[in-house]
């Protein structure tokens, strides 16, 4: 999926971030919470969780709940960026990414185009 002008800056400016490539990275091999990424990353847990926040906008990690044994829920991140391509043409950056979206995610979004929906 191709990007605009003004969301291929700010793509770029978070993938230059440490933190956010230290957890795409970690959440590569297995989903984990912030708790977990705060041991790989050399980051504070305030910036991992707006990192977090901020890959979630992007739709550049996935999320879901675990439940603990005591009852209480927490959250696991994973990677969901499969590639990303940046070229430079007449002075203007173009990012393409491609996401690890799953079959039901993918029909989904086509159904929602189709029906003039757009995620």
């Amino acid at each position: 999926m191709q990007q605009s002008g003004n969301t291929n800056n700010r793509l770029l400016a978070l993938l230059g971030d440490d933190a956010v490539r230290g957890i795409l990275a970690a959440t590569d091999e297995k989903p984990m919470s912030a708790q977990m990424l705060d041991q790989h990353c050399d980051a504070s847990l305030t910036t991992i969780y707006r990192r977090l926040e901020d890959l979630l906008e992007h739709q550049l990690l996935q999320v879901e709940t675990a439940v603990r044994s005591d009852g209480n829920h927490y959250h696991l991140y994973e990677a969901n960026l499969d590639h990303l391509n940046v070229t430079l043409e007449n002075g203007d950056f173009d990012v393409e990414l491609a996401r690890r979206d799953d079959v039901p995610d993918r029909f989904r979004g086509i159904w929602d185009a189709m029906q003039g929906r757009e995620k």
